[in-house]
């Protein structure tokens, strides 16, 4: 996910003052009721549900608003639909994830008794600060887990997209007791101010950079933190892929909200010999989504001018050293600045010292490397940080597994991509550079819980444990040890 270091104007006192209060708030009502029952989890992850489904036309046209070409009907489907399909899931599995576990007891005290189990219970007050790339999925979609676990919640919307921060504040104080869930839109003050706070636990997405900012406020109150920061995201193309329909798919990807997704493929490693077909491929793909681009708001433009002015540096940096930039421009429109709007680019014959190799991209541009033994696919791949997504197409069963047992990436996928942030059940997350932490599914019910171990004594498991270890140990006890520390 890239940075956002460009603000708007700082927050006034009184925001900050809020901030302090509203969390204040919601401590003493989470410590007045620290294990919320399964009616009122569920009521809360109805709520929200409800609210995204009540103001989805005021969200969308906030988001239109704020980029300045986003059409509201693309906004709805890439912001919300799968945001409501994914509360919904986390609705269902609350009961379940609420009545715990069981575990195995150590032999032979699970036979005598004993009993071993886990208990999920709410950590508290739990911050999100979210991003201007999908600013209602982004801010919602960890709620399931975080009310489904029975936690307060504390939301810091993106300030790049702030008429949207706005409409997400209103909202919320629609549906919610700021004691349940509330939000804060703001400008700088307020994003010095909000990971100062000491949350329970405290989620970032947005850029490594930013990240390092935050886990170092964070690590003052020892706030454990979830991050998801993207990076530069590859697939790979097999020679067994068929090349067309691996095109159709990557710039399905490529071109999704201007190619401002931390999932999108940032960079494309094609067979040696193979990289006009595939740009050719890629190109006509592309002229048949959008004949035009400029006036045309299902082809997003950037988020503001210095998003564009970043992804037009790294193209002029590229073709100073010497790269190959192939623009596709449909209807042969001149983009000025102005529109924040650029042609779907590949850039072509790319070095290592090129910014645009190094940096995430996060627009409407993809590079082109080319390998000639699989292995050196995957040597490029692991020559990088670990991506938050590694995409592979082709119908080689043994490469499918090599790229999974010799690469490391937070998600991967076969023959598509992005898709797998689709998928309700799978954890969503990074790896090293490109994050830490899961949620979505199960796994986000337990990030956003401490997993409370609990073990339940009878008097038989209880004699049988201090008859193996007891004060003063006698012989009996070394037959023991000699007998258990063996092969």
């Amino acid at each position: 996910m890239v940075a956002d270091s460009e603000v708007v104007p700082s927050a006034d006192a009184a925001v900050i003052e809020r901030l302090h209060r509203v969390f204040e708030a919601q401590r003493r009502s989470f410590e007045a009721d620290t294990d919320a029952d399964l009616k009122t989890r569920t009521d809360r992850i109805s709520r929200v549900i409800a609210m995204v489904v009540k103001h989805a036309d005021r969200f969308a046209a906030a988001t239109h608003a704020d980029y300045g070409s986003r059409d509201p009907l693309l906004a709805k489907a890439i912001d919300m639909v799968s945001l409501v399909d994914g509360l919904k899931h986390d609705r269902k599995t609350v009961a379940r994830f609420k009545r715990g576990e069981r575990r195995a007891s150590a032999f032979p005290l699970g036979l005598l008794g004993g009993r071993s189990r886990i208990h999920y219970e709410p950590l508290g007050v739990i911050g999100n600060i979210s991003p201007w790339n999908f600013p209602i999925s982004l801010s919602f979609s960890m709620l399931g887990a975080a009310f489904g676990a029975g936690n307060r919640v504390m939301i810091k919307p993106s300030d790049q997209t702030m008429q949207t921060s706005q409409a997400i504040e209103a909202a919320i104080r629609e549906y919610f007791d700021e004691t349940e869930l509330a939000a804060f839109a703001g400008g700088l003050d307020l994003a010095v101010a909000f990971p100062k706070l000491p949350f329970d636990h405290l989620m970032f997405t947005g850029s490594p950079a930013l990240a390092r900012i935050i886990c170092a406020e964070a690590a003052k109150n020892l706030t454990p933190v979830t991050l998801e920061l993207g990076g530069k995201s590859p697939v790979i193309i097999s020679r067994t892929a068929d090349i067309r329909e691996a095109a159709r798919r990557i710039m399905w990807g490529k071109v999704l909200n201007g190619g401002q997704v931390c999932l999108a493929p940032d960079y494309a490693l094609v067979p040696a010999g193979c990289e006009s077909e595939f740009v050719d491929a890629a190109s006509n793909v592309v002229k048949k989504m959008f004949p035009t681009m400029l006036d045309n708001d299902q082809y997003v433009s950037f988020v503001n001018d210095r998003h564009f002015e970043r992804v037009k540096g790294y193209l002029d940096d590229a073709r100073a050293k010497g790269a190959q930039i192939v623009e596709v421009n449909p209807a042969n429109e001149e983009f000025p600045d102005a529109s924040r709007k650029m042609p779907v680019t590949f850039v072509l014959g790319v070095t290592d010292d090129m910014v645009i190799v190094r940096e995430e991209i996060f627009g409407p541009v993809l590079l082109i490397r080319t390998y000639t033994d699989f292995a050196d696919a995957i040597d490029t791949i692991n020559s990088g940080h670990k991506p938050l997504a590694l995409y592979y197409f082709g119908k080689d069963n043994k490469e499918w597994r090599t790229v999974l047992e010799e690469t490391s990436s937070g998600g991967a996928v076969r023959n598509d991509v992005i898709v797998h942030v689709m998928q309700h059940d799978l954890p969503f997350g990074g790896v090293g550079n490109s994050g830490t932490g899961r949620y979505h599914g199960i796994e986000g019910f337990h990030r956003f819980s401490n997993v409370r171990s609990i073990y339940e004594q009878s008097n038989f498991a209880a004699k049988a444990l201090r008859l193996a270890l007891n004060f003063p140990m006698q012989n009996l006890h070394r037959k023991i040890v000699k007998t258990k520390l063996q092969k």
